[in-house]
């Protein structure tokens, strides 16, 4: 059977991407529908439009998703973004299915302790995370290095 891309890597990176757009619509929904069973809601136009007044401050479990979102915000680009240069350096698919598949289980992982307050968990799964893309950066640098070297 012909590989539908050159890049052994890309079926792992495509899973990752649907992984990690699953567990941020599934945090976006969880938040809206904290948010509605509190009927807590900031912003006029959506008090209004739920027949409330607007608060001063969110519903703790809403602004724990809120914390959830900016801390995704912060992380994912980075691994997202190393996660392709790995790809597209030709790298091996089962390592990554290896780091992808970690990395993703690290952040639903992180999410859920992030929900609870769980301490130490979330720091260790985020410290867990943030050395995933470190590993996923250092091997595609060498990968390349080494390509441009027996190249050269």
């Amino acid at each position: 059977m012909t590989p539908i891309t050159p890049f052994p890597a890309f079926a792992p990176f495509v899973a990752v991407l649907l992984a990690l757009l699953l567990k941020t619509s599934l945090t976006s929904a969880a938040q809206v529908i904290t948010r509605l069973r509190a009927r807590t809601f900031l912003l006029p136009e959506d008090a209004a439009l739920m027949r409330t007044k607007p608060v001063a401050q969110e519903a703790p479990l809403v602004a724990r998703f809120a914390f959830v979102w900016r801390n995704d915000g912060e992380n994912l680009p980075f691994f997202l973004l190393w996660a392709l240069a790995y790809t597209l350096s030709g790298a091996s698919a089962t390592m990554a299915w290896w780091l992808f598949g970690g990395y993703a289980s690290l952040r639903y992982a992180h999410t859920l302790a992030y929900l609870g307050g769980r301490q130490p968990w979330r720091a260790v799964l985020y410290l867990g995370s943030v050395a995933v893309i470190w590993i996923v950066a250092i091997q595609t640098v060498l990968t390349l290095t080494a390509r441009s070297g027996a190249a050269a």
